[in-house]
């Protein structure tokens, strides 16, 4: 028989899935929770509904996304927001259709921890990263790449095309110049590295000057802003290959690039995230990569569903 979940029992889950998603859960807190999921199957029921809409919490739009990991204010708006998702059952198509102006319509996209690679015509190599779309607008006049969101490898054509080749990204565009690139949508402003010849970086405000950037150079911009340059290492490209190379990294940043590549929630402690992190990472595997990090550091890693996971310090 079927288990109905209520609606009170649906406000207590929305109301555990929003504190977890602020802050780890305490071992108390962790008790707490598994004893009112063994308490009543409603409950249960109630949880596995947030559990369905959490695996989809990666194709929301981003400021869903923002607001559901903040504390404050908007807390109890994200606890309403999840009870109404889940009690209507919008979930699966629904969130599909509901994401950030549509990005389901896109040319090309990825899922979460998936990869895709593309010829053009013009012979463009296109590499897209886990959870990416992308149009692709080609005319007379111009070679248009939108990024709507997520990360892409470039690696223009070389068949003498002299059309200009732009990437278009909320905060402005990017124009190649022969070259091998990398950009990504991050949620307040665009990482563009460069991996081969040059790049032309303009933000959307015409006002300010187009930026050059070299082979081994990198940037952060946004649509008035274009931040220090910075070394890139073709190591920050590894993904294309499924991997995930880091030195003396701080173990907070590698969970949150490794929760790029799987769906739900992946959650480090304060006391666990300046633990420092050396080596290569397979992102195909992220559960073999947590149970490495677990065997090599003072850290517990504790599953409370394949969607939930969180990482605490031993010490």
């Amino acid at each position: 028989m079927t288990i109905a979940p209520n609606r009170k029992a649906f406000e207590a889950a929305a109301s555990w899935f929003v504190q977890f998603q602020v802050e780890p859960p305490t071992l108390t807190e962790q008790r707490a929770w598994q004893l009112w999921i063994d308490s009543d199957p409603a409950h249960l029921a109630a949880w596995n509904q947030m559990e369905q809409l959490q695996r989809h919490l990666g194709t929301l739009p981003p400021e869903l996304k923002r607001r559901a990991l903040n504390a404050g204010q908007q807390r109890r708006q994200v606890l309403k927001l999840m009870l109404l998702l889940a009690g209507t059952g919008f979930v699966g198509w629904n969130v599909q259709q509901h994401t950030s102006l549509g990005n389901a319509w896109a040319d090309y996209k990825t899922r979460v921890g998936q990869r895709r690679s593309l010829s053009l015509a013009d012979g463009t190599q296109i590499q897209l990263n886990t959870d990416t779309a992308i149009d692709v607008s080609f005319n007379s006049a111009q070679r248009l790449i939108r990024l709507r969101a997520g990360e892409i490898l470039i690696q223009t054509g070389k068949l003498g095309d002299q059309r200009p080749f732009f990437v278009e990204t909320r905060d402005g565009r990017i124009q190649a110049l022969g070259t091998r690139f990398s950009i990504r949508q991050l949620s307040g402003s665009t990482r563009v590295g460069v991996l081969e010849d040059r790049v032309s970086v303009q933000p959307t405000d015409s006002s300010i000057g187009a930026q050059i950037l070299k082979a081994g150079e990198g940037a952060d911009f946004d649509s008035r802003h274009i931040g220090v340059i910075h070394p890139f290492k073709s190591s920050e490209v590894a993904w294309t290959n499924g991997q995930l190379i880091v030195l003396d990294a701080r173990l907070g940043d590698v969970v949150r690039e490794l929760g790029r590549y799987r769906n739900g929630i992946l959650q480090c402690d304060e006391r666990a995230r300046d633990l420092r992190v050396s080596g290569t990472f397979r992102l195909d595997s992220t559960d073999a990569v947590l149970a490495n990090l677990q065997a090599s550091l003072p850290i517990h890693v504790r599953y409370f569903t394949r969607y939930w996971v969180s990482i605490s310090h031993n010490g």
